[in-house]
């Protein structure tokens, strides 16, 4: 192995990457070092009492980063038994062994709690006036006083840098969260970005398209009707355009839906899968009384999964914002060509019939029964009651076709 290739591995090892991913061995291994320079000369001059008090000292060390108050704790229960064994009569130049001090405070303030960092700092001057007294308890007092202010000045320095450091990681923090909410807003403006586009292309097909659509079916079926001594091919063809029309436009209308309600995917509901939506909401605790009058048909998928909606959403805000001790009224009344859903609900005592509208709820019922080629109504019905009432056509004809 050469030269270049040990400076190379050495440079990896002091590499700022690995210092920070290996922090904690780095932390122990110079704590190992510091407590072998000092252990001699504690031991002989501070007994059992100096060495144990030299190791709580040298495990804050370890401690400082990711137990701040507990190595305050433990600086302070060794600074304690340093002062204790007597080390300090025998000469202050020991006072070093006091270092470690040094990470203690910067510990509280750049990575403890609130509670911890203020601590830490009411701690710099307790630990910089019983450092000095003992160490300089038999000197000349000038000696005490200079070492005092000096001591004191390196462990607010110490706390100070913590606290630089940790406004510095809050900033980035700051900078990162807010970096987060720029991109997740951007998301959200893109979101609803393509719904305006998705609702505007619906609108533009639904009104260019069915329009078209319509017309043609009316047309068919008024010349077959008003058609007398016309052949039975020309019958026959003119009754082919009117139901191929009306698939047209009852896929044109689930595609719409589709595309308007990009979040519906697979499978549908449509009208077989009241029965478990109305048992839900009853086992909810919501009283529904179901009737229905007429002579029902097989719905197929744009008006099933319309009254579907309707049904669901009309039951969720009774359910929410109705009054829970009165039942709510779920009609179904069927025609030749349109069934009626009326949904009546009570409302609490004192609440008012909500006369804004620009919320989610009833817009997407109407949705629902715009593009099902129907209307929608919500309103204050009988004795104070919310009524909401939809009128979905459908065809008797091409149903099952």
């Amino acid at each position: 192995m050469s030269f270049d290739d040990v400076a190379d591995r050495v440079r990896g090892w002091f590499s700022r990457e690995n210092l920070v991913k290996n922090r904690l061995v780095f932390e122990a291994i110079a704590a190992g070092v510091w407590f072998l320079l000092g252990l001699a000369g504690v031991a002989g001059f501070g007994g059992v009492l100096g060495i144990l008090s030299h190791l709580l000292l040298t495990a804050t060390l370890v401690l400082y980063r990711i137990q701040p108050f507990m190595a305050l704790a433990v600086g302070a229960v060794g600074t304690l038994g340093m002062m204790a064994s007597g080390v300090f009569w025998y000469g202050g130049t020991t006072v070093f062994i006091f270092l470690p001090l040094l990470a203690v405070f910067f510990g509280t303030s750049a990575y403890g709690r609130p509670v911890t960092r203020w601590l830490g700092l009411a701690g710099t001057p307790i630990a910089t006036l019983g450092i000095a007294t003992t160490a300089f308890v038999n000197v000349q007092a000038l000696y005490g006083f200079v070492l005092f202010w000096f001591a004191l000045a390196l462990f607010v320095l110490a706390w100070v840098a913590g606290m630089l450091v940790q406004v510095n990681r809050s900033r980035r923090a700051a900078e990162t969260g807010e970096s987060r909410a720029t991109v997740q807003l951007g998301a959200v403006k893109q979101e609803v970005t393509l719904e305006q586009e998705r609702n505007r292309v619906a609108r533009d097909v639904h009104d260019i398209v069915a329009h078209s659509l319509a017309v043609v079916i009316a047309q068919a079926d008024g010349a077959r009707y008003s058609a007398k001594n016309v052949p039975a091919p020309v019958v026959e063809a003119l009754e082919n355009i009117a139901a191929t029309s009306r698939a047209a436009l009852t896929d044109v209308r689930v595609l719409l839906g589709e595309l308007r309600h990009n979040q519906e995917a697979g499978p549908q509901p449509g009208m077989n899968d009241l029965d478990g939506l109305v048992r839900g909401f009853r086992e909810s605790g919501l009283e529904i009384e179901w009737h229905s009058y007429g002579t029902a048909a097989e719905l197929s998928d744009a008006p099933g999964l319309a009254v579907y909606r309707i049904v669901q959403e009309a039951l969720t805000n009774a359910l929410r914002h109705g009054d829970r001790g009165k039942p709510v009224d779920l009609v179904f009344d069927w025609g030749s060509a349109s069934v009626a859903v009326i949904v009546t609900n009570g409302l609490p005592t004192g609440a008012t019939v909500p006369s804004n509208t620009a919320g989610h709820g009833i817009p997407g019922m109407r949705e629902r029964a715009t593009l099902a080629g129907g209307e929608l109504e919500a309103s204050d019905g009988t004795n104070g009651r919310f009524r909401v009432r939809a009128t979905i056509p459908f065809s008797r004809e091409t149903v099952g076709a």
